[in-house]
């Protein structure tokens, strides 16, 4: 192999290159806007390390016991003081429900679970244990967001929510007979605007990615009837967009579940599965908005009681690296109803080496999960808010300078990030093909000063390409920053775009594409190549 030209690649590479050069206002990152999950979620890292015990007794130790000692009492004090998302008694009672011993309390059950030693030389999740209170942090999680789950059909997994989409594709795209694995060429639909580290994943397994526009019942029920050839499909179903921020509505969920609850209920030989990504859950921006899990749909929701539930085709996975802040905790949960696939899953989860948790990393995730109070949450959503406010407002401003409309958002429904579309009649020059090379021209629109330069991530990334049909570039940046550096981004954009619709334009062009050129062939910058 003489080099390894992968688009993800390229356009990290692309960043990078710009860095020797200009100090650039990073807009591309996904982190959430606070540098830190909340102070109580910090607090179980601390606990772990300093007295070695998990999550039961942590929220006894902030409510006054010794933190080996703890009593239901403990549980209503630190809810009442702290005003956890999930209520930490929920979380008892779904322990006492599934794992009390013969004979044992509900109250001796906390007291056993509470004193229980974490020693981190110790293996935890299968066969090893240890990981039932950060399950049924998960369980009351789902719970709460309309999914019937038990304490035994949650996975928690390393890797991320990449973990889990790798482990979910290796158990439906390929086929196993004992010692033989054959791969099905399967694929996957996903609306534009995926998870863009998604797309390297399917390939993995011999499967490739089909895009839509949008997610809906109709297209979903179109793909399944032009794809009924080949097994081994998926659906990805964000329930917040990874680029416009489209929040999973009631309605665009029961058509979707409706076309692949009624498509396996006539074709169970051959049936599609689903990947809900609830990673942005909590993160709404749009109170009209009544966002719906996938994963939480049934047929009796639809009229039609005997399609069964989604859960028996759909993998949910969350995280703690969004809304909740804590995208160090490269841990996923996630539920399905489905016995074999969840044997499946665990059989890719193992020999991809993600079913082992680090205690740290799965107890801090159960706790930024579980503690972190909703308040906390709203006010991120409400600052988020205001900043896509002013940011509408900027652009809207800058477009009467310019004359002609040449930047548009459509407001995003959750999330924090923005699909920031650019026409190419800024430009007139036609030598700018993709997003990426877009890319390319907010790195170098002033190549003689340091202090220039954006970073964003092209749509590319995400399935969407320029065409005729839809010649805008679009490029998705995060409101996720201070205001500071979000009103430094807005001059920034001003300046390029005066820049490249004026008379150094070409020159300008000139040099950004010959830069961009040392570091990836046009070919797959323009996604021709990907």
């Amino acid at each position: 192999m003489q080099r390894f030209a992968d688009l993800y690649s390229v356009v990290y590479d692309l960043i990078d290159d710009a860095k020797r050069d200009h100090d650039l206002v990073a807009l591309h990152k996904g982190s959430h806007g606070s540098p830190d999950p909340h102070p109580v979620v910090l607090g179980m890292g601390r606990h772990l390390f300093d007295q070695g015990r998990g999550l039961l007794s942590y929220v006894g130790h902030r409510a006054g016991s010794n933190g080996a000692q703890v009593m239901p009492e403990h549980l209503l004090r630190f809810d009442l003081a702290h005003q956890p998302r999930i209520s930490t008694r929920a979380i008892a009672a779904v322990l006492a429900a599934t794992i009390r011993r013969d004979g044992e309390s509900a109250r001796d059950l906390l007291a056993r679970l509470a004193a229980r030693p974490h020693r981190l030389g110790q293996y935890r999740g299968g066969s090893s244990g240890f990981d039932e209170e950060a399950r049924a942090v998960a369980v009351t999680h789902l719970r709460q967001a309309g999914i019937p789950a038990g304490l035994f059909e949650v996975m928690i997994c390393c890797g991320g929510a990449k973990g889990v989409f790798m482990s979910a594709c290796g158990a439906v795209m390929c086929r196993h007979e004992n010692e033989r694995v054959h791969r099905m060429s399967g694929r996957l639909l996903a609306p534009v605007g995926y998870y863009q580290s998604l797309r390297v994943v399917p390939p993995v397994f011999g499967g490739t990615i089909d895009t839509a526009n949008e997610l809906t019942g109709q297209t979903v029920a179109a793909w399944l009837q032009h794809t009924s050839d080949v097994a081994g499909r998926i659906v990805y179903v964000p329930l917040v967009n990874n680029v416009d921020g489209q929040v999973l509505d009631e309605p665009r969920a029961h058509g979707i579940a409706e076309a692949v609850l009624t498509h396996n209920h006539r074709h169970p030989a051959n049936p599609v599965w689903v990947l809900g990504d609830d990673v942005y859950i909590g993160s709404y921006l749009d109170v009209a908005v009544r966002p719906t899990p996938i994963g939480s749909v049934t047929g009796t929701d639809l009229g039609a009681p005997e399609l069964g539930s989604m859960t028996e085709w759909t993998v949910t996975v969350v995280t703690s690296s969004k809304t909740f802040a804590l995208p160090t905790a490269r841990v996923a949960f996630a539920h399905t109803s489905n016995r074999a696939l969840r044997t499946g899953m665990a059989h890719y989860a193992t020999m991809l080496s993600h079913g082992r948790i680090p205690q740290g990393d799965e107890l801090t995730a159960a706790a930024a999960l579980a503690l972190t109070p909703q308040s906390w949450i709203d006010d991120w959503n409400n600052r988020y808010q205001q900043r896509l406010r002013w940011l509408s407002d900027q652009l809207d401003a800058l477009n009467t300078e310019l004359g002609r409309p040449v930047f548009r958002i459509i407001p995003p429904q959750g999330g924090w990030y923005v699909a920031l579309r650019i026409h190419p009649r800024l430009l007139g020059d036609r030598r700018i093909q993709s997003s990426v090379d877009m890319l390319a021209l907010l790195l170098h629109y002033d190549p003689h000063r340091r202090a220039s330069g954006l970073a964003l991530l092209p749509g590319e990334l995400s399935g969407y390409r320029v065409s005729t049909e839809a010649p805008e570039f679009v490029l998705r940046l995060s409101v996720a920053v201070d205001d500071e550096t979000l009103r430094i981004s807005v001059a920034r954009l001003r300046e390029a775009a005066l820049t490249l619709s004026g008379p150094d334009a070409g020159a300008v062009i000139d040099g950004a594409l010959r830069r961009a050129e040392q570091v990836a062939p046009a070919t797959v910058r323009t996604g021709h190549m990907t």
